[in-house]
């Protein structure tokens, strides 16, 4: 989105790392920046319209009114159609995710829950909201024993 880098971003790559190890998939497996965007929003919800406004590159993604423009092929006419996206609820179950075929118990549910606690601090798709390494160090999932 063109939004400054800071250490936050660090995180969030650790974060999709962990992920990918975990469970074995790409958390946002997009093939362009706008596909990504969805992936992302379609875990975390929309962005917020201030982190929009804040974007360099927001007027390939987001309308003047910071509703998404998703980009995407027709399957009828095979032609680029833009629809506009107003609300992005998020529709993906992380923890859900993270067991994916797994038979867990209670104790393995708690430590899934953790861990996606971390992870879900980690993907905050506002930077200025999102864990730092201080408070990521610090977390139960890091600092509690298996």
């Amino acid at each position: 989105m063109g939004l400054p880098y800071d250490y936050g971003i660090d995180l969030w790559s650790v974060a999709v790392t962990l992920y990918e190890i975990f469970t074995g998939k790409i958390m946002f497996p997009g093939k362009s920046n706008n596909q990504m965007l969805k992936f992302m929003m379609d875990l975390k919800g929309k962005y917020a319209n201030k982190v929009i406004r804040r974007a360099e590159f927001r007027t390939q993604h987001f309308d003047e009114n910071c509703n998404f423009m998703y980009h995407e092929v027709d399957k009828v006419t095979q032609r680029d159609k833009i629809t506009i996206l107003p609300v992005i609820k998020a529709s993906r179950d992380l923890t859900s995710e993270l067991i994916g075929e797994q038979n867990v118990d209670r104790e393995g549910y708690k430590q899934i829950e953790s861990f996606r606690s971390l992870l879900d601090q980690m993907t905050m798709l506002d930077p200025t909201k999102r864990v730092t390494c201080n408070e990521a160090a610090k977390h139960p999932f890091i600092v509690e024993p298996l």
